[in-house]
């Protein structure tokens, strides 16, 4: 996709997902926040359990796909898996709802490592040469729930910066 040979897997994306979830909870917590870290590790590990059978559906494609849809495909999905454990799948499942709900600060946690996650791909490909990445950057949908930690926006605007220094043309000589 997008020109992206041997890009990140969803296991890739879920274990550096949750190391980073991992250090912003505990970062939190060091700054005074009251944080359930073992919800968040929990929370982390579970958030794509869905993907095991729907896929990742990518951005653009959701511009054709009711949000509705998505959010259903991926509920039955998550069930589908978790139903099996009995009632240690029901709390499983409501693990993952309440990732997809965002209802808690552990919740919002997890969707801020996991957007940052992301965004620190999408860099790395830059990094790597890959050019059709700015949807990732603009999106506003991205970065919705950073405002709530002033940890993750300084992650993000580092991240920014970055992103700049890789964006900005090396002067001739200087490979």
């Amino acid at each position: 996709m997008r020109g992206i040979r041997d890009g990140e897997s969803i296991a890739d994306h879920c274990h550096r997902m949750t190391t980073t979830a991992m250090i912003l909870a505990d970062a939190l917590v060091e700054l005074g926040a009251n944080l359930n870290v073992e919800r968040v590790m929990r929370i982390a590990i579970l958030h794509e359990i869905a993907e095991c059978r729907v896929g990742d559906i990518p951005f653009p494609a959701l511009a054709h796909l009711p949000e509705s849809a998505k959010d259903a495909a991926e509920a039955s999905a998550a069930r589908d898996l978790l139903t099996p454990l009995g009632e240690l799948g029901e709390r499983y499942f409501a693990l993952w709802d309440e990732f997809e709900r965002r209802e808690t600060l552990e919740s919002r946690v997890v969707r801020v490592a996991d957007k940052l996650e992301m965004l620190v791909q999408a860099w790395e490909y830059e990094r790597a040469g890959v050019t059709n990445l700015d949807n990732f950057w603009q999106n506003a949908w991205n970065v919705r729930d950073f405002d709530a930690f002033p940890l993750a926006g300084e992650l993000m605007n580092e991240l920014r910066r970055r992103l700049e220094a890789t964006r900005r043309p090396t002067p001739a000589g200087r490979d």
